[in-house]
């Protein structure tokens, strides 16, 4: 995935200087608007990609299946953050779960229970160590640098015209890369062709069956 990922960068950044220069050159600023086009991507990508990782959780084991619930409780935090589900009349009873302080104390309890199985498992040093070896910390490195560089835009720190559009570009490439591992161990898992390799062992190859 990390060679994927550095091979693939240069036809991701030319997607995002297109879409900057149509915003900007067509005035369709409305697109990164406050529940537009590219919120509703961020929300897309971490809604799917919240399930994979809870789904590919229940068919591991030990590390491997702490990291993927943990993967899933971060996408499922983010999308509580970008997305206003309150406003949804689908949920408007539930509601003051997912805003505020009603979100705030949600999340503590759900990663106060993910903390405990990691406790239970043998702890956060030896479980750290090991998401640190895993084939796939690069995209969580990258998506953490583009989220800084997002929030950064987002406090005005740089004097710069668009920041709103940069700020939303900078989330929304940060959620797709901390998506694409879900999607990809999906498609090995299900795919007769290659034979899945554990996550957590940065080293190891996927080979096509024979």
């Amino acid at each position: 995935m990390t060679r994927v990922l550095l091979q693939y960068w240069k036809p991701l950044l030319v997607v995002n200087i297109l879409f900057a220069w149509f915003v900007i050159r067509f005035d369709q600023h409305h697109l990164h608007g406050e529940n537009a086009l590219l919120e509703n991507l961020q929300g897309l990508f971490l809604a799917v990609s919240a399930i994979v990782y809870f789904c590919l959780a229940r068919f591991s084991s030990g590390d491997t299946a702490l990291a993927y619930l943990g993967a899933s409780l971060l996408c499922l935090s983010f999308f509580t953050r970008e997305i206003d589900l309150e406003l949804l009349p689908v949920i408007e009873r539930v509601g003051f779960l997912l805003h505020g302080a009603g979100r705030t104390i949600l999340l503590l309890a759900v990663w106060s229970f993910y903390a405990g199985m990691v406790i239970k498992h043998g702890g956060f040093k030896s479980h750290i160590q090991r998401l640190r070896g895993g084939k796939y910390s690069h995209n969580f490195t990258v998506c953490f640098l583009l989220l800084v560089v997002g929030a950064v835009f987002d406090r005005g720190l740089f004097l710069v015209d668009y920041s709103r559009l940069f700020e939303e570009l900078a989330e929304t490439n940060a959620y797709l890369i901390l998506a694409l591992p879900s999607f990809y161990e999906l498609y090995c898992k299900y795919t007769k062709n290659w034979r899945v390799t554990d996550p957590m062992n940065a080293k190891a190859a996927e080979t096509p069956q024979r």
